[in-house]
């Protein structure tokens, strides 16, 4: 440690391999700025010059100075001490900064054994005085210090604080109302005012002391046992004793319509406060939500949408943006109760038509509403800022907005209607995966030698569906086909056209049924020149019967078959007088 006054020789080993004798001097360690680091320092007895300097290897330093628990309480000891003088101070907490930077170097359970052994010796305590002094290089080595400890085990650090709260208020039952102001002196609310009070431009310290505070508020690395929950303990214990110092500045300056001060470096510091606090939308869900509905936080924040910095305004519209994403209805009836989309619409109509982040983030904003439907504050939207918004035609948000009020309108006048678009759209999407698996299980059972010649393949499902409703269309077309067909006789048997063609036609079915059915014409339709047509060859007045062929989503199953030749035709016709008619379902059979 700095200044033992141990006596020592001093050897020096030369070129020869020899060992030179350099003196008798004293020996100490401290902080050298040239080396970067805790130094060894022989100084000679007789004239204080240096006869050795030499940078602590970590290696070689930790293990007897950790495991000498003298040596660490006289250190915090020296620190904590008022009567210590201020040049002393700092190469103490500079020491003790670099001996927790070297842990970095150690294994994970040497670190391990390292970082208990400061807190049994009482680091945070120390580290809570050294950061109520007014020394501005003390309290950054301590920052950087506290930042190490809470990288290494936030859970170490928020117990400590809460048994703090604890002793605090046994203290407080005990003290007379005069004597409790300076008891509740936290040591998270010192993290939290030295980020306020921050002096430097850039804020390059608050920005490291908010790292640190969101670490210790994020709900992922903390612990839950079966006796307690860690989650649950510190939130309460936070949101009661440190938020309103945290929220102290923004309701400070958020008094007016437009923000008190609106300088470069308060507006630096007011985004990291609601970076943090949209953190806490974003991961504590009762606790944030009573804060801000109670301190009607989501009002003042967003007094900041007026400010002249840019980059703050956007912050404030974050912040509502994510509580609006969490599609929670108490946020949604606070926010429509106290109309806060008014002042993001007056942002948005003092922007102009200037195309920047501005109009983005609220055009945004907008369009999430729109798209994921969140009812209630679409219906608030339009009724209240519409005649402000109609103009608006660049996007179509906002006109999708009123569309999505007038639907919800005319399904409250017209619930059967919605009840019928449920219906139709369950019915139409939606199929029982249990009818799929008999369905397989009826198509891999079948035998494809049972099958006729001929004969298409129908899914167990089409089977199933009432054959009347499934012909009768076809039976409807085909009569209006014939009584067409005495009409186009008379003009094919004067036409001289000649020509093949295969004509068709689809006839498809909307709905659940989703298949086309295609049949050729009768032979009174078929041009002149192709077979079975009055003007072919030996057709005569005969007229083929129609084939029915099912087209499906994948295809063509079944082809429209047309005779070859009057001999088929006489054979297919006393087939047709000598046997049955096929069933319609066996007709009407597809291939899966």
């Amino acid at each position: 440690m700095t200044d033992t006054r141990r006596r020592v020789k001093v050897y020096t080993l030369n070129e020869d391999r020899q060992w030179d004798d350099r003196g008798t001097g004293h020996v100490s360690s401290g902080y050298v700025e040239r080396l970067k680091g805790t130094s060894l320092l022989v100084r000679a007895e007789s004239d204080g010059s240096l006869l050795l300097e030499s940078k602590i290897n970590p290696n070689t330093a930790y293990q007897k100075q950790q495991d000498d628990e003298k040596f660490l309480t006289d250190l915090f000891a020296q620190l904590t001490d008022e009567a210590t003088e201020d040049d002393k101070r700092h190469e103490l907490v500079n020491f003790l900064k670099e001996f927790c930077a070297f842990s970095q170097t150690l294994q994970p359970q040497n670190r391990d054994a390292f970082f208990k052994t400061l807190s049994n010796m009482g680091i945070l305590p120390a580290l809570e005085v050294i950061l109520g002094m007014d020394d501005v290089l003390v309290r950054g080595a301590a920052t950087d210090i506290f930042s190490y400890l809470v990288e290494y085990n936030p859970s170490m650090v928020r117990e400590f604080v809460m048994q703090e709260s604890q002793q605090n208020d046994d203290v407080s039952a005990l003290c007379t109302e005069s004597a409790i102001v300076g008891i509740d002196i936290l040591l998270i609310n010192l993290i939290i005012e030295h980020m306020i009070c921050d002096t430097d431009p850039q804020l390059g310290g608050a920005v490291q002391l908010m790292g640190l505070l969101r670490t210790l508020v994020d709900p992922e690395n903390m612990l839950a046992t079966a006796n307690k929950t860690e989650k649950t303990e510190f939130l309460s214990f936070f949101y009661k004793h440190c938020m309103h110092v945290l929220s102290a500045p923004l309701l400070a300056n958020t008094t007016e319509e437009r923000p008190s001060k609106d300088d470069f470096q308060t507006s630096q510091l007011l985004s990291l406060i609601l970076d943090l606090l949209t953190f806490c939308v974003e991961h504590h869900t009762y606790h944030i939500k009573n804060y801000i509905i109670n301190k009607d936080i989501l009002r003042r924040v967003l007094v900041l949408t007026a400010s002249q910095h840019a980059f703050l305004a956007l912050c404030a519209l974050r912040f509502m943006r994510r509580i609006i994403g969490l599609k929670d209805e108490f946020y949604n009836r606070y926010i429509m109760r106290n109309f806060l989309f008014e002042p993001v619409v007056k942002a948005f109509l003092n922007n102009g038509s200037r195309y920047n982040l501005m109009n983005s983030a609220i055009i945004e904003m907008f369009e999430y509403v729109r798209v994921e439907d969140v009812k209630s504050l679409t219906a608030h939207i339009v009724e209240n800022y519409w005649k402000a918004l109609e103009d608006v035609d660049y996007v179509q948000t906002f006109k999708g907005l009123k569309l999505r009020y007038e639907q919800q309108r005319e399904r409250q006048d017209n619930p059967k209607l919605d009840s019928m678009r449920s219906i139709l759209r369950n019915h139409r999407f939606r199929r029982d995966a249990r009818t799929l698996e008999d369905e397989e299980e009826m198509w891999f059972n079948t035998d494809e030698d049972d099958l006729e010649e001929g004969e298409a393949v129908v899914p167990p499902s089409d089977k199933m569906k009432n054959e009347e409703d499934l012909m009768e269309p076809i039976s409807k077309f085909m009569e209006r086909k014939k009584l067409k067909d005495t009409d186009d006789k008379e003009v094919l048997g004067k036409s001289g056209l000649s020509g093949r063609q295969n004509p068709s036609f689809k006839l498809s079915f909307s709905g659940s049924t989703k298949t086309s059915l295609s049949s050729p014409p009768s032979s009174a339709s078929l041009n002149p020149g192709s077979p079975g047509s009055p003007g072919s060859p030996g057709s005569g007045a005969r007229s083929s019967p129609p084939t029915v062929a099912v087209t499906t989503k994948g295809g063509l199953v079944g082809l429209v078959d047309y005779p070859d030749d009057d001999e088929e035709e006489d054979e297919e016709e006393d087939g047709e007088s000598k046997e049955d008619p096929l069933p319609p379902s066996k007709k009407s059979k597809l291939s899966s």
